[in-house]
């Protein structure tokens, strides 16, 4: 059984989400540190992240076709100017990691496949040579 994504609901933007592998990869890559660091200062405290960050994560999670980062920026215009806070967001996105098994309650997946070791290689790939 597949896991259906997320709704977040972003000004007039709905977004489904869901941080699957590759979705996380591209979400690192992007930020260029650990999504989990986001929610942590060096010194290991809990921190809010900026707000560009959350919707990286959430454009990255993002299954919706077609949602480009202006879009993105312009719903979360609309959603702050209505109304909505950057914690609300921070709560969606720590919600979404909940769901996606950040913090170690997700159910484990039996399910086993078998990787050629070349394909790995395209994590060492620059942006331009991958389609991460």
């Amino acid at each position: 059984m597949v896991k259906q994504g997320k709704s977040i609901q972003l000004g007039k933007l709905t977004l489904d989400c869901k941080l699957d592998g590759k979705a996380i990869l591209a979400i690192e890559k992007r930020l260029h540190k650990s999504i989990l660091s986001l929610f942590m200062d060096a010194n290991g405290n809990a921190q809010l992240p900026p707000a560009n960050e959350l919707l990286i994560v959430l454009q990255g999670a993002n299954k919706t076709h077609g949602v480009s980062d202006q879009d993105i920026i312009s719903a979360f215009e609309d959603y702050i100017e209505n109304g909505g806070t950057t914690v609300d967001l921070f709560s969606n996105v720590s919600d979404l990691l909940q769901e996606s098994g950040f913090f170690g309650n997700k159910a484990k997946n039996t399910k086993t496949t078998s990787k050629s070791e070349p394909e790995m290689n395209l994590l060492d790939l620059d942006n331009e040579e991958t389609d991460l």
